[in-house]
């Protein structure tokens, strides 16, 4: 990780028969500028490339190289560029899930970024912290919009406190000035009982909703405590009782809010309702999803795309299946009704296993913070013969690895069944294992395996 991002990048492919090779780029060369513009990522290289007209510098070992280049507004010059260097947080956030990680794990699993330009191009959200003025005006400059802002608290005090500071931090000037240049904005609170909820979280929700419609939203998600919290400041969790005070407390400040602005502004996580044994609101309550990958919204998701589809099962006549769904404990609620419709269909049999997370302690009780060890042991120990184990499709990286570095094929081979990753379309994975496909394919990539969306080759 680095501190600040620095010019140069470098070229690691060039792509046959594109411009790079006609003109004589090579794997290797770093690009310094295009049209005077230093090139500092691929962010900067796709904003300077679009003109007709490119003079692009590079440096070829010490030796500089300057290339005039006449090509179409929306043409690349085949190139691929190096990862960019991630920027590191700056911060110490007293509810950090990766101060509260074990020991002894792979690399990837502690990198703790707070990158401006991930939060654009994937959606991480950043605390703006530790962006320079002049990095602020790049986000202008280039239209880094949308950007994704952990707020947590709106009150300076709070937030300092929050993020681990012996200072104040004002982050409704930073908000401001992006408001101000149209930049649109998605916000989030990690909510921590008894220190930024009630009257803090209420004042947090309306200072961001006077900045409609450039802040767009605000999405409240609870903060994980797992068993490896040491030596870090107390901090309480989120309850059934306080699931049930947010989502009212939430719920009459989304009536005036929709008065106001013609959406909800503010959204739970789906973790708030299940565990105040509420419903979950319907899919018009969520205005079109804007936070599903920050776990809001996404159950309902799941459950719509279920109930639309499962009649398309009854048309289905395969040999008899035996199925084993794996969910985690926040999840077996509403999955056992599922598995009750599934199982009146008179070619399948599914049986559930709720898998409780062991490794990183009982306070955790979501489907892509489970182990394979936890996996494994809880099929074993409450095995019934199946002819496939279907995983959730987030507890696995993409390049096929539990956290704990298991991989599907391992706990096929030690439970003697075909263990599958599904999709986040249940009747879809379903069909998938009749046509004989399987659900998504998986497997060890060779090195360290990644973050969601950082390669072990940007941490330096």
């Amino acid at each position: 990780m680095v501190e600040k991002v620095e010019g140069r990048v470098r070229i690691k492919e060039v792509v046959p028969g594109g411009i790079g090779e006609a003109v004589g780029i090579q794997v290797g060369d770093v690009i310094e500028a295009i049209n005077g513009e230093p090139i500092r990522d691929p962010i900067d290289y796709r904003f300077h490339i679009g003109d007709e007209a490119v003079e692009v510098h590079l440096r070829r070992g010490e030796a500089p190289a300057i290339f005039d280049i006449e090509k179409d507004a929306d043409e690349d010059l085949g190139i691929v560029l190096d990862d960019m260097p991630i920027l590191k947080c700056n911060n110490k956030c007293v509810f950090c899930f990766l101060h509260q990680m074990p020991r002894g794990m792979r690399k990837t699993l502690y990198y703790q970024d707070d990158d401006y330009r991930l939060s654009f191009l994937h959606g991480a959200y950043v605390t703006l912290t530790n962006l320079s003025e002049e990095e602020f005006r790049r986000v202008v400059d280039q239209r880094l919009s949308p950007m994704y802002i952990s707020v947590h608290a709106t009150h300076p005090d709070l937030r300092g406190q929050l993020l681990g500071r012996s200072e104040p931090v004002d982050v409704m000037e930073r908000i401001q000035f992006l408001a101000r240049h149209d930049i649109q904005m998605h916000t989030q609170v990690v909510l921590c009982p008894g220190i930024n909820d009630g009257p803090h979280l209420k004042r947090t929700v309306f200072d961001l909703a006077a900045c409609y419609p450039d802040v767009a939203s605000v999405g409240i998600v609870p903060l994980g405590l797992t068993r490896y919290r040491k030596n870090l400041p107390e901090l309480h969790p989120v309850t059934p009782e306080v699931a049930v005070d947010c989502a009212d407390r939430v719920t009459g400040w989304q009536e005036r809010l929709k008065r106001r602005l013609g959406i909800n502004f503010v959204y739970l996580g789906d973790e708030f309702y299940i565990l105040a044994g509420r419903e979950l609101p319907d899919r018009a309550h969520y205005d079109g999803f804007p936070l599903l990958e920050n776990g809001v919204g996404m159950v309902r998701r799941f459950i719509d795309a279920f109930e639309e589809g499962v009649a398309d099962l009854e048309s289905v006549c395969p040999d008899p299946l035996r199925a084993t769904l794996v969910t985690s404990v926040l999840g077996a609620g509403f999955m056992r009704r599922m598995v009750d419709r599934l199982n009146r269909l008179s070619w399948l049999n599914v049986h559930l296993i709720e898998v409780r997370n062991r490794f990183l302690g009982s306070g955790i009780t979501v489907s892509g913070l489970l182990t394979g060890g936890d996996i494994r042991d809880a099929l074993k120990a409450r095995w019934v013969p199946a002819d496939v184990v279907v995983l959730p499709p987030n507890c696995i990286s993409h390049t096929g690895v539990f956290l704990d570095d298991l991989t599907p094929s391992d706990l096929s081979e030690n439970l003697g069944c075909e263990v599958l990753v599904g999709s986040y379309d249940l009747v879809e994975t379903l069909k998938d294992v009749v046509k004989g496909r399987g659900g998504r394919e998986v497997g060890r990539e060779t090195g360290e395996a990644a973050h969601p969306y950082i390669s072990s080759r940007q941490v330096v």
